[in-house]
């Protein structure tokens, strides 16, 4: 079949064999000026390839609620120079600890924006520790809390929990604070293994995912 005879006819099953996106758009452009004449066979492939399609886009995790964020926190928290406290790592899923004093709710207020934020992952966390830290410095010696504190949530913090985060900084000051956070919407089509993870990313993310998939590699 010559290229620029547009009455010719590949099937789509010839797909995956196309080389080069160009050629697969020219197939794509041939094919749908000759559905017509396309047999039974030719139609139920074409679905079962839309349908592999739509199937290869959805995600395989979860999309960003309140409920699917975690806060993974580490820590070495001195007290006048002297070690006080270490956590090596430790998760806070969406909840408010139970028994935390009024005045610690106080000090890291949340924003309602929207919906009720008091229980997010990060604040949750935050409340946490400002209640183990008190708890050894008493309530006047938070200014001598030192060391630093790692928190990585796995979606973007929203404005109430970026204002929840900066009044523990304001009474924790000389705690060096280092946050990491993803993109749910963005993590949630990797593949939950790391081999597949490397992979994913290594094939351009989610971009390079949406072009495979058009390429029709499932």
């Amino acid at each position: 079949c010559n290229f620029n005879q547009t009455d010719c006819f590949w099937p789509p099953r010839v797909f995956p064999i196309l080389g080069r996106q160009g050629m697969a758009d020219s197939t794509v452009a041939i094919t749908e000026a000759n559905q017509d004449s396309w047999t039974e066979a030719e139609w139920e492939e074409w679905r079962r390839r839309e349908e592999q399609k739509k199937r290869a886009e959805l995600p395989v995790g979860s999309a960003p609620s309140t409920d699917s964020i975690v806060s993974h926190v580490s820590f070495r928290i001195c007290l006048k120079d002297r070690v006080m406290s270490v956590e090596p790592g430790r998760l806070f899923y969406s909840e408010i600890p139970r028994n935390i004093d009024p005045k610690i709710h106080e000090m890291l207020q949340p924003i309602f924006s929207h919906i009720n934020r008091e229980d997010h992952a990060e604040r949750s966390a935050l409340l946490h520790l400002t209640r183990a830290f008190l708890k050894r410095s008493g309530w006047e010696g938070s200014d001598d809390c030192s060391g630093w504190l790692r928190l990585y949530i796995s979606h973007f913090p929203c404005i109430s929990c970026v204002a929840v985060i900066c009044q523990f900084v304001r009474f924790f000051p000389a705690i060096r604070l280092e946050i990491d956070f993803d993109n749910m919407w963005k993590t949630r089509f990797e593949p939950a293994d790391k081999p597949g993870a490397n992979r994913f990313l290594a094939e351009g993310g989610l971009a390079g995912r949406r072009r495979r998939i058009e390429q029709g590699n499932f």
